[in-house]
């Protein structure tokens, strides 16, 4: 039970697309070396807790509310963020699998993270405005850009390093001992009233000397050469298969209602600027980072079982939980004109959380199955070519929805996702279907 557990944490809490399209590596590459599980757990944990540091859904949007950014700036932080660590899987990660060793890669991209968090406390202290709001969401960009190299060789070096059948329990302690000191973190900003520019800037150098000691333990990991084999290019995959859209209806269907069902994520840094709005002090930020990991983390038992029961289920469920949520705060705050209360905006953010997760876990579940044997690595290049696009195009309209305010964002989006849902139930049910072929 305690390795199933270990194995779902990992699946619900991964955020990774994946997108790079390698195949498993083969069991004779891999060479199990003694250490290596630390490392690897260690490193993890340093990830993790560095981008918790620095989420572009809850700490980026105070700090560019802090530097006096505009709102319409705000609104691209997660679609830069997602778009930026997905495409580059899909165009890097042929070229990748082809190095005989990968823990460089993951090196490169972990040191341009730290760069970028330094050049963004310089920026938070010397900048503001719409100036600061460009230059810190330009190094998001590269920060994700980078992120993307690093997901490409860490899931080649876990697969090379350890076996088959340990790799969620490396990767699942990683995440929950991650989401424990995130939650420590969270604590530390609770007590806290408000700090001046330079305690943002203090952040995000504490979370770049995190990603330091993150690159001291991938350094310790031993890799040996090797695996190199089969590696797809995931771009020129994706436009040779662009006929799936049209010869596959359920497919189609699929893209539809994963497009919608976007709101999910992007919705949530609307919910903090309005948390800013009616509390600038620290403690409001240091409870919505605990809510966010808290329903990281319970999120796991809750989506992972149902998943495999039925994904498109769990897409639907999770889905309507965001939208009712998002018209409640709409009604109750704009209809009704109503007031906040004390821990308001972190049960929203908590309720959220848990429901992008289990949008997350239901989508990801949901592909897999419905691909099915060969098909996987298609219907996974064009449903991430696709969705890395689409999130550009979906944060350019989130921005001028953002124009009119950020409750006009939260219920567009919330009724986009009640379209998901109800597009949903045309889809198949495939964990049946598996089940009756079985």
């Amino acid at each position: 039970m305690k390795k199933i557990n270990a194995t779902r944490l990992a699946r619900a809490l991964n955020v990774e697309e994946d997108a790079r399209l390698c195949k498993d590596i083969p069991d004779e590459a891999c060479n199990v070396i003694k250490g290596n599980r630390r490392w690897l757990i260690l490193a993890q944990i340093a990830t993790a807790l560095a981008e918790l540091m620095t989420s572009a859904k809850t700490v980026l949007p105070w700090l560019l509310q802090a530097v006096g950014a505009p709102v319409w700036i705000i609104g691209w932080l997660v679609p830069v963020r997602e778009s930026g660590s997905m495409l580059p899987q899909i165009v890097l990660g042929a070229y990748v699998r082809r190095l005989p060793k990968r823990k460089g890669a993951w090196l490169w991209g972990a040191g341009l993270q730290a760069a970028c968090l330094v050049l963004m406390a310089a920026v938070a202290l010397m900048s503001s405005g719409w100036l600061a709001g460009i230059l810190l969401l330009t190094l998001l960009a590269v920060m994700s850009l980078s992120r993307g190299l690093c997901s490409i060789a860490a899931k080649d070096v876990l697969g090379k390093t350890v076996p088959k059948r340990e790799r969620g329990k490396v990767t699942g302690a990683g995440a929950s001992w991650a989401g424990g000191i995130g939650l420590l973190f969270g604590l530390v900003l609770s007590t806290l009233n408000d700090i001046p520019l330079w305690g943002y800037a203090l952040i995000l150098l504490a979370a770049a000397a995190v990603w330091a000691l993150g690159m001291l333990c991938y350094w310790n990991i031993a890799e040996e050469a090797g695996a190199t084999e089969g590696a797809v290019n995931g771009w020129q995959h994706a436009l040779s298969n662009l006929k799936l859209v049209r010869e596959d209806a359920h497919f189609a269907r699929f893209l539809l209602v994963r497009t919608l069902l976007l709101s999910t994520a992007l919705v949530t840094p609307y919910y903090v600027l309005l948390a800013r709005e009616n509390d600038t002090s620290m403690q409001v930020l240091g409870w919505l980072v605990i809510a966010q990991g808290l329903a990281q983390f319970v999120s796991s038992w809750i989506w992972g079982r149902m998943a495999d029961h039925s994904a498109r289920r769990v897409m639907q469920w999770a889905a309507t939980i965001a939208s009712v949520l998002g018209v409640v705060v709409w009604l109750h705050l704009d209809w009704w004109s109503g007031t906040p209360w004390l821990g308001y905006f972190p049960v929203v953010i908590f309720v959220l959380s848990l429901a992008h997760a289990g949008v997350r876990v239901g989508r990801k579940t949901y592909l897999v199955d419905l691909a099915g044997g060969n098909r996987r690595t298609d219907y996974v290049a064009v449903s991430n070519t696709l969705m890395g696009i689409l999130l550009l195009v979906v944060g350019a309209v989130s921005m001028l929805l953002a124009l009119l305010s950020n409750l006009a964002v939260i219920l567009v989006f919330s009724l986009l996702g009640v379209i998901g849902v109800w597009l949903a139930q045309t889809l198949p049910n495939v964990q049946a279907q598996i089940d009756e072929e079985s």
